[in-house]
């Protein structure tokens, strides 16, 4: 039962541990017979990891929080729970100190946690006067404190990105660090215990196997309420072999935590800088406007000063904690050493109690020698509890007879440059006695996820591994993995870091381990064909569009595996790898595989090979995508002449070969040069595949296309109405490539002024793609921005805004803030904007977007070009002459280098630069439209279908960059 409250207001919350029950019991009674209404759970004291809904509310009903804080008080999860839950709603409230009172019932105070309590007065217990100089003070402080905690006590569960840990379920004590890297994370906010000048970061230093990590997390979940902006988690993955040398080390860091914090925000890690992707962050936090907690595990040792400063939050709104085996850092620092005896003991028992005097002595020595290393007595307790029969003393005995062989003594000398404790060899023996009582699928299954990146692993990667090394079917993979991940689960070689999805890791300690005892060179090569034919197998899923988010977490190992093994069967995974990046909006890394595949290809089946060619007709469409033409075009030139040589004039690759130089010429604005390749193209596609091939439709599409970049739709448009027709009678009316060709034919009457005709086809694509594709599919928000542009070309802006305005918040949410079909749908809405006269939230909109797209595409993509075009513009708009002139004037210059005088884009910019003149000269007032400004690339997403490669063999296909599906951008392609 609750005592005292009576469920209603109380007075005091009154905190403390079971085994303290009859030295709480008079005080509280005392406290009672004065007249204060005190609230004791008298039940469920320490059996819950959490606060329960009773608890919270008790603590919402009270004014004040009482801590009885015993020495036993700190070891006990509930209350520390209880502790946590009033600390952050006093501190919440900006009462801290005035809301929580601690009762020391021991003669020293160096176990109370946080030290703000510890600094602050504490009250003593024992006798009549101090009872009654306890009742004064909380008399005192009730009378402060008029309202309770309320709601303050309610606790916000921060998201975690890029996915949330689990944490251990084993983890014990390390109370006082968690009070103590909590105080240093907020030294601000406790100025007189705390230098203010190292206020907001900290590091969690100590050897490998001690728990930074998992302190770390459990941080981060226990105190996750304090940072309601977020949880953001970084893998530095430093390498620990002492002949690592430590500038590659520094670089491979910087590299790692650039391309992490690119991809939880969407951007191309190897197209943007470091100081482009943190400032991206540092607005999304601003933006986010609550605090946050930013973590970098593992970083390497002896980083110079301005590394750790990337590392860390750019944001001030952000708290940063860095894990490492360092402890030269000049940062308020963590010291995780070994455990405390008693917490060892704790953690090796926990399976299962000694039983007997000697049992419990045996237990005593083994946590002696293993000098209460945390991770090798969680292995040894690990083997405890796998074994029901093992008692601890032949557990002592064993890790005595492991410790023999030369592959033993290697292991040794390995532990003992990472963790040098002196009881090196009883760690290595307990490491190795865990691994030797695996059978062979769960060693298997450890094997393969030692060579994989030190990053979370998905359960779906070992399930995919599993099936390869064993050929098994989907259910028998499933029962094997299960009993696989549960024995080594059991030995505490693998821990689950989160469950939705479910994510494993190895400790580094460990997988060194593995790799030290590598099989036979045999069993070794049929283990690493059997991950990379895995790893690949699941990496070729990237070709969908609105699939890509689950592969975020197997790309790392991908890369890690592309990096390790040069060999023929590594090639697979490399073009999987390279197609992800380029469906994720990264052309420049995409371009770097190609590049690699391209020469390995090269080498080993020839240059004129057909996927030899395939493979370059890809890195020709990264460069593309990457606003690279000058590169992409003379290699399409160099691909059609190889295929023509190769396979013939009329191969259906050739045919795709020639439908994609001739798109690079349209998106250069070599349209003399792009009409005629495109209708040679579509008659010999007719003539070759049939008038009704999907291929010949694309084609098609594409002059359809180039036709309205002429500005000639008066050939476009019975084009474009063909396609459609014949794509409704060919594959139905609601197929992907049908809701295309409506997009396109819409798009079309808005270029001759027929809203009416428009908008109900945008309205139905836009209907048909939520049933077909999904909501949160790219092409339905990109549809869903195409109808509100619709709408504000037809004037109906009390429509279109709303659209707008939801397709960029969904684009953000679903492709990240800085993906180019995010940017364009912000420039969408800013057009939107404009077009309403509300500048003021134009211009900011068109600034993020001019530079999102330089970060992203490049200062000398098309697309960036229109987009200083827009901002030019708008500052125009709003006064700002000047600045519009400066702009027009180097965005006119950077247009006429990258594109020419003859570009489309070039005389529109152009044109608006010498209208701009004449305003300044004459002043003369020129409204939007004016000066006819059409509507730039970056003002629609307009969908078409550039390169569509085919291949007659089911498990080659050239790269859909070719083909592609950029549905979401301005002037994309579809997929073929």
């Amino acid at each position: 039962m609750f005592g005292g409250a009576g469920g209603g207001p109380c007075d005091a919350f009154f905190s403390y541990a079971r085994t303290d029950r009859e030295r709480v019991l008079p005080v509280v009674e005392g406290l009672r017979a004065a007249g204060l209404k005190v609230f004791l759970d008298e039940t469920g004291i320490d059996e819950f990891e959490g606060i329960t809904p009773a608890i919270q509310a008790a603590l919402a009903q009270a004014r004040l929080f009482v801590a009885f804080y015993s020495t036993t008080y700190p070891t006990r999860p509930a209350c520390q729970w209880e502790l946590l839950t009033a600390f952050r709603a006093a501190t919440a409230l900006g009462e801290a100190s005035q809301r929580i009172l601690v009762v020391n019932p021991e003669e020293r105070a160096d176990h109370i946690e946080p030290v703000e309590l510890r600094d602050a007065r504490y009250a003593t217990v024992g006798g009549e006067e101090a009872l009654g100089r306890l009742v004064e003070r909380l008399r005192a402080k009730a009378g402060q404190s008029t309202s309770p905690l309320g709601d303050a006590v309610v606790q916000e569960r921060p998201v975690w990105r890029p996915a949330e840990h689990t944490g251990s379920p084993r983890f014990v004590g390390r109370v006082t660090e968690f009070w103590q890297l909590h105080s240093y994370l907020h030294a601000l906010e406790y100025a007189a215990t705390h230098d203010e000048a190292s206020a907001g970061q900290a590091v969690i230093a100590g050897l490998g196997g001690m728990g930074k990590t998992l302190l770390a997390e459990q941080y981060a979940h226990r105190f996750g309420s304090f940072y309601p902006g977020g949880i953001y988690w970084f893998a530095a993955a430093a390498s620990h072999d002492p002949g690592t040398n430590p500038e590659e080390a520094q670089e491979e860091a910087r590299a790692q935590h650039h391309q992490q914090i690119a991809r939880i925000f969407g951007i191309d890690p190897a197209q943007a800088t470091l100081e482009e992707i943190r400032e991206t962050a540092r607005r999304h936090i601003e933006q986010t406007g609550k605090p946050c907690l930013w973590v970098v595990d593992d970083i390497p040792g002896r980083l110079p000063l301005e590394v750790v400063r990337e590392l860390a939050c750019p944001h001030p709104l952000g708290r940063t904690v860095m894990t490492t085996r360092w402890r030269g850092y000049q940062l308020p620092a963590v010291d995780v050493d070994v455990l405390p005896r008693d917490e060892a003991w704790r953690l090796l028992t926990s399976a299962r109690a000694p039983a007997g005097l000697e049992e419990e002595a045996a237990a005593g020595d083994l946590v002696g020698a293993l000098g209460c290393h945390a991770l090798a007595v969680d292995l040894a307790r690990g083997c405890i509890a796998d074994q029901p029969s093992l008692t601890y003393q032949q557990l002592r005995a064993d890790l005595a007879d492991t410790q023999h062989g030369d592959a033993f003594q290697d292991l040794v000398d390995d532990i003992e440059a990472q963790v040098p404790t002196g009881h090196t060899r009883d760690i290595a023996a307990t490491f190795t006695r865990s691994l030797s009582r695996l059978d062979r699928a769960a060693l298997t299954l450890m094997r393969a996820a030692a060579v994989l990146a030190r990053a979370p692993i998905p359960e779906a990667l070992l399930h995919a591994i599993t099936a390869e090394a064993t050929g098994s079917e989907d259910t028998d993979t499933d029962r094997a993995l299960r009993r696989a991940l549960s024995a080594v689960q059991r030995l505490s070689v693998i821990r689950q870091d989160s469950t939705d999805p479910p994510t494993w890791s190895v400790h580094a300690l460990v997988a060194r381990t593995l790799l030290l005892q590598r099989q036979s060179s045999a069993a070794w090569q049929v283990l690493c064909t059997a991950v990379v034919a895995a790893t690949t197998r699941l990496m070729k899923q990237a070709y969908s569009p609105g699939r890509l988010d689950h592969l975020a977490a197997i790309a790392p190992h991908a890369r890690a595996l592309t990096d390790l093994f040069d060999t023929p069967n590594a090639l697979d995974l490399l073009e999987a790898l390279a197609r992800y990046d380029y469906k994720t909006g990264q052309p420049t890394s995409a371009a770097h595989h190609y590049v690699r595949l391209e020469a390995a290809q090269s080498r080993i089946i020839g240059p004129d090979h057909p996927r030899t060619l395939e493979t370059r007709n890809a890195l020709a469409g990264a460069y593309e995508q990457a606003g690279r033409l000058s590169e992409a075009i003379p290699l399409y030139q160099r691909t059609l002449a190889d295929r023509e040589r190769v396979l013939g004039p009329d191969h259906p690759d050739t045919l795709i070969s020639r439908n994609n130089l001739a798109y690079a010429y349209r998106v250069a604005g070599r349209l003399d040069d792009a009409i005629p390749l495109l209708k040679r193209t579509l008659a010999d596609m007719e003539r070759v595949l049939g008038p009704d091939h999907p291929s010949t439709l694309h084609s098609r599409n594409n002059l359809a296309y180039t036709y309205e970049a002429a500005e000639r739709l008066d050939e476009a448009i019975p084009l474009y109405q063909r396609t459609l027709a014949d794509r409704e009678r060919v594959l139905g009316p609601d197929h992907p490539d049908t809701l295309i060709s409506r997009n396109n034919l819409a798009f079309a009457y808005l270029g001759v002024e027929r809203p009416d005709e428009a908008v109900p086809l945008f309205e139905r694509i836009l209907a048909d793609a939520v049933l077909v594709l999904g909501p949160d599919h790219p092409d339905t928000l990109a549809y869903r921005g195409n109808l509100g542009r619709a709408y504000r070309e037809a004037g109906r802006l009390e429509e279109a805004m709303p659209l707008l305005q939801s397709a960029l918040v969904d684009m953000e949410r679903v492709l990240g803030p800085d993906h180019p079909d995010t940017l364009t749908s912000r420039n969408n809405l800013a057009y939107g904007y404009e077009a309403a006269g509300r500048l003021d939230k134009a211009v900011p909109l068109y600034q993020q977007t001019l530079a999102g797209r330089k970060r992203v595409l490049g200062p000398d993509h098309p697309d960036t070009l229109a987009a200083g075009d827009d901002l030019a513009y708008a500052y125009q708009g709003t006064g700002r002459l000047d600045e519009a002139i400066q702009l027009f004037r180097q965005t006119l210059d950077d247009a006429v280098r990258v594109l020419g005088w003859e570009h489309p884009l070039t005389n529109t910019i152009n044109r608006h630069h010498a209208f701009a003149l004449v305003k300044q000269l004459f002043g003369e007032h020129i409204a939007p439209r004016d000066c006819d400004r059409a509507p730039q690339p970056s003002s629609g997403e307009h969908i078409s279908e550039g390169d569509i490669e085919q291949s007659e063999s089911s498990d080659v296909q050239d790269d859909p960059e070719g083909e592609a599906d950029d549905s979401g951008t301005d002037g994309g392609r579809e997929g073929g």
